[in-house]
């Protein structure tokens, strides 16, 4: 373990957000991907979990407000192209009956530059066109202290020589499907951005690999999206677990692609997430699981005994069994604490002042978090409350069009 004051350096540094990551590498190592709940649900015998399918009780849901029959429909359709597709997420090129990391459909000429900022650019304008909210670019610790020991096969993990660089990619969720969690319409912009997920780094994979460069798409397989997304410049992590994009909060799914084409770094950001989740706690209040822990500051050690969770890293450590748990009980996932969350708010003047005086003046932040409150009680504006999923169903509008 790493010297008290050391730790209690970057406790500080980290609750200033000048620290984006604060991890004990004498304490925090690398772990199996097979450890995560949606791999352990499938062999782990010792939890309460095991084999129960998320979907199991969705029959006698069906009828019940929020869980229409045509939601389900929808909902399981929006998870085609990600279910589907599997060769997205595959390492090598699925086009190619003899394939490899740098098999190309094109027979031109390796793409050279060393022009980074310019290969950059690039690489974040096609993502654009693939259908990425955001990109961000990182390099990868030579330690790889966020990627996967093993995969959920329990094949070992390891790149490739030269493979260095992380693009990643956000993929906008719909806030007013989002706002009706735990109801079908949240679970189908769920679905419906791992579908796109999917098009997305199959799309940018196959790209790198025809201007001649090794690419690895992934989804929440291979490594850790959240510390990535971070590192990336893309946002900074909530008391839940999951980023918080200074645009779009937490409505957004995270994917990467990983290659060795020579980019220009993005690093990370500060714009107050650290301060204000220590007063705010709402995703606690509002978790139906009671997942989420309520303590004002960050642990190092998990208090849930879970081996899902991973010591050594200075965070707020979420209960995903009993989060599981619940999803189950619910016949489908959950986002309310998504949903509850203060950023997770569309772009305009009001949100865009707050996230202002927020970022710079975190003294103001319970007055913030009381006004957030406040408009909860305001019928058009309801922050943070359920939404009926009727008003999703009537609508006309879907991510902001």
């Amino acid at each position: 373990m790493v010297a008290l004051d050391s730790r209690k350096r970057m406790e500080r540094e980290f609750k200033k957000g000048k620290m984006p990551l604060a991890i004990d590498k004498t304490v925090y190592k690398r772990f199996s991907e097979r450890d995560m709940i949606f791999a352990r649900v499938m062999w782990d015998e010792t939890y309460s979990g095991y084999r129960r399918a998320i979907n199991e009780k969705e029959g006698a849901k069906v009828g019940m407000k929020g869980y229409s029959r045509q939601g389900y429909a929808a909902m399981n359709a929006a998870w085609m192209v990600h279910d589907t597709f599997r060769q997205a997420f595959s390492w090598e090129n699925p086009k190619q009956p003899v394939s490899s990391l740098t098999q190309s459909t094109t027979k031109l000429k390796k793409f050279e530059s060393e022009d980074l900022e310019k290969n950059s650019k690039i690489v974040k304008r096609i993502g654009n066109v693939f259908g990425a909210c955001e990109v961000g670019i990182t390099e990868l610790d030579p330690d790889y202290p966020y990627l996967y020991t093993h995969d959920r096969q329990n094949n070992p993990i390891d790149f490739p020589e030269g493979v260095k660089y992380a693009i990643v990619m956000l993929i906008q969720m719909d806030y007013h499907a989002l706002k009706t969690s735990p109801g079908l319409p949240a679970s189908i912009t769920t679905g419906n951005g791992y579908s796109r997920m999917a098009f997305a780094i199959a799309s940018m994979a196959d790209f790198l690999r025809n201007l001649g460069y090794k690419a690895i798409p992934a989804g929440n397989d291979t490594g850790l999206s959240v510390p990535l997304a971070i590192q990336a410049g893309l946002g900074q992590v909530g008391r839940n677990g999951l980023i918080i994009n200074p645009k779009y909060g937490q409505a957004v799914r995270i994917c990467k692609v990983y290659t060795d084409f020579p980019l220009k770094i993005d690093h990370p950001i500060n714009f107050g997430v650290h301060q204000f989740c220590r007063v705010c706690k709402k995703c606690a209040h509002y978790c139906p699981s009671q997942s989420i822990p309520y303590e004002d500051d960050p642990t190092w050690k998990s208090q849930w005994n879970s081996v899902s969770n991973n010591d050594g890293s200075y965070k707020y450590y979420v209960n995903v069994e009993t989060c599981y748990e619940f999803w189950v009980k619910n016949s489908t996932d959950c986002s309310n604490c998504m949903r509850v969350c203060p950023f997770t708010k569309p772009p305009g003047f009001a949100h865009d002042l707050a996230r202002f005086f927020i970022k710079y003046f975190p003294f103001l932040d319970p007055l913030w978090l009381k006004l957030d409150n406040l408009m909860s009680y305001f019928p058009w504006w309801q922050y943070g409350k359920k939404m009926d999923t009727e008003k999703f169903w009537k609508g006309k509008k879907y991510l902001g069009k």
